[in-house]
């Protein structure tokens, strides 16, 4: 049944999100093509300016907003399927809300990391010329070569990409805990929603330095080699997302399952 959701989760978010991303890429052609015109020889029309001007302050808008908006768009789905009146729905639905959170969640992230790739796109597409072309073929021979010479090296890019997926669910989790709080009141859902995120980031910054800051000797860390301890790094932070997502996921089931308010 959590594929079924899934599919239709992924199905309603991409009417949403797929052309705010193209919209987002073909803002950046735009940029890329009047900036190689307002950089032709000769002089540049006024009107070519104002063009300009303006498609590049579009860029910049879009380049810092699209993150927000897709959490948002994200905040928002997961509170009106789940803890407003299409709840009522949703919860009769013959499937638990362990799949309901998942279904969420993973859809969530996967967008989270689209817009992040979107970002980047954005970028190259704005800068887009033989010189970045070339540039970007090095580095990837770069990376490629030191991946076949270096094991670790691939060890590490993979840990790092490990890490960013982590990171992504227990954003979306800490988001999900802190709707579902919020929305166990009577009044003011989204108010204490807000406060009681700002509440788990305080906790979960208060949890990772008594953890990374206190918990890790890293003195001892200076006496092995770089690899050993990258690797204990990575596992330490591992360790606290996945604790903070456990606790985040278990908030989230338990207010969905006894304290559900949908008035």
């Amino acid at each position: 049944m959590l594929g079924k959701l899934l599919k239709h989760e992924l199905r309603a978010t991409a009417h949403t999100m797929l052309p705010i991303f193209g919209v987002m890429l073909l803002v950046s052609a735009m940029a890329n093509v009047c900036a190689r015109l307002t950089n032709s020889p000769g002089d540049t029309p006024v009107v070519l300016m104002i063009i300009f001007t303006l498609v590049v302050i579009l860029f910049g808008a879009g380049l810092f907003a699209i993150g927000l908006v897709t959490v948002f768009i994200m905040v928002r789905r997961f509170r009106d399927n789940l803890l407003r009146d299409e709840g009522y729905i949703m919860h009769t639905l013959p499937v638990s809300v362990h799949a309901q959170i998942w279904s969420k969640v993973l859809v969530s992230s996967l967008w989270y990391a689209a817009s992040s790739v979107t970002m980047v796109l954005s970028i190259l597409l704005v800068s887009w010329d033989v010189d970045t072309i070339m540039e970007i073929g090095n580095v990837a021979g770069e990376i490629i070569r030191a991946m076949t010479r270096e094991d670790h090296v691939a060890e590490m890019i993979a840990e790092v990409l490990a890490l960013l997926v982590l990171a992504s669910l227990v954003t979306s989790l800490s988001f999900d805990a802190a709707l579902s709080i919020g929305h166990s009141f009577a009044k003011n859902k989204m108010a204490l929603s807000v406060l009681t995120f700002v509440g788990l980031l305080v906790l979960g910054e208060i949890f990772t330095y008594y953890t990374l800051g206190k918990g890790i000797d890293y003195a001892a860390l200076r006496t092995v080699d770089f690899i050993e301890g990258w690797r204990v790094t990575c596992a330490a932070g591992a360790g606290i997302l996945l604790a903070m997502g456990g606790a985040c996921y278990a908030i989230t089931a338990f207010f969905l399952k006894r304290k559900l308010n949908l008035e």
